[in-house]
């Protein structure tokens, strides 16, 4: 009898810490440049809400130094993280090559990637190194911010400074190859050193327009170059083992399902920046911006490239993209050169 109720205790107390460890909350670390009243923040308020419905008790903190992110999930203070493509590409290269410079010119082409994204058939992919990507989601197009209009065509860009962000090594690749000078920047400073005029050129969604004043870099002769020369994403992350299986494949449908109210937040910005401040440039010149992005994608791709220590674009990922340009836009030249990725 003694052993019979020392095995129900067992029992017992095993079921009671399951439930406990099932409610134990967890630590969602969101980073988002304007903090808790970024729209980011805000749109992963409904991911949170989605997913204590599910079970999972998701306590989220706002950071606005996406370093400070990385930091306390590495050291174990954050057990599940929002962070911009280039944060992720220390832990999953597949969703890191997103940004690749060019590689998603078109928001179609952003809405065809999520959904893929979001299929178990690209799920092997988003586990890495014990980490997995539980989401993806758009923060915007990156378009050239500039001190003057004329900078509306590729050879323009030569001799002209421009802020890079570290670890940015596309971007650093992409700024030797159109022979400009690079600018060390921090997601944290890379407007100030534009306003300040430290830099001719900086990259950002358009809600950097209002959200970080960038309008003050611009003076009376800049504006925005409507090109985008990437999309930035942001992405969550979390060590493997961390959520049961369930909720992970649960939380990249929940991601995905965002992105109608996502895209409107970003569309809302975009339409909110005044006509006269886009720059509009000739086929022509959106041309000679197509070629050289991709060119700048091909060589990073190359051997010297990789020995050099830069990144090297997920080779997976990039045929990816390659499909949906061409799935989207089946005349672009790409889609039949020799030399497509």
């Amino acid at each position: 009898m003694r052993l019979f109720l020392t095995s129900i205790a067992v029992l017992v107390l095993g079921a009671v810490s399951l439930v406990v460890r099932a409610e134990e909350r967890q630590e969602f670390c969101v980073f988002d440049v304007a903090g808790a009243s970024g729209f980011v923040y805000q749109a992963f308020q409904t991911y949170q809400r989605q997913a204590i419905a599910e079970g999972v008790r998701l306590h989220m903190q706002p950071y606005n130094d996406e370093d400070q992110v990385v930091e306390d999930f590495l050291a174990g203070q954050c057990d599940l993280i929002a962070v911009t493509d280039m944060g992720a590409r220390k832990f999953n290269g597949f969703t890191g090559s997103i940004s690749a410079i060019g590689a998603i010119p078109r928001y179609e082409d952003l809405k065809v990637l999520m959904y893929i994204l979001a299929s178990p058939r690209v799920a092997d992919q988003l586990e890495s190194d014990g980490y997995q990507v539980m989401g993806v989601a758009p923060m915007g197009a990156a378009y050239l911010f500039v001190n003057d209009r004329e900078i509306n065509h590729v050879e323009a860009l030569q001799g002209k400074r421009i802020t890079v962000f570290e670890g940015h090594d596309d971007a650093q690749h992409m700024i030797r190859f159109v022979g400009a000078e690079p600018v060390e920047a921090k997601i944290t400073n890379f407007a100030q050193l534009f306003n300040n005029g430290d830099a001719d050129i900086s990259y950002a969604p358009g809600a950097a327009y209002e959200v970080l004043e960038m309008f003050r870099g611009m003076g009376d002769r800049g504006g925005i170059v409507r090109y985008p020369v990437g999309q930035v994403t942001v992405q969550l992350i979390a060590r493997t083992g961390t959520f049961e299986d369930g909720f992970v494949r649960k939380s990249r449908n929940l991601v995905s399902r965002m992105y109608p109210e996502v895209m409107r937040l970003i569309r809302q910005f975009e339409e909110s920046i005044p006509e006269e401040r886009w720059v509009d440039i000739s086929p022509e010149a959106m041309r000679g911006y197509q070629e050289m992005l991709r060119g700048v994608r091909v060589e990073m791709q190359a051997s010297e490239d990789r020995e050099a220590g830069a990144i090297a674009y997920n080779e997976d990922m990039m045929t990816i993209l390659r499909k949906v340009r061409c799935y989207t836009n089946p005349g672009a030249q790409e889609c039949s050169s020799e030399d497509r990725e």
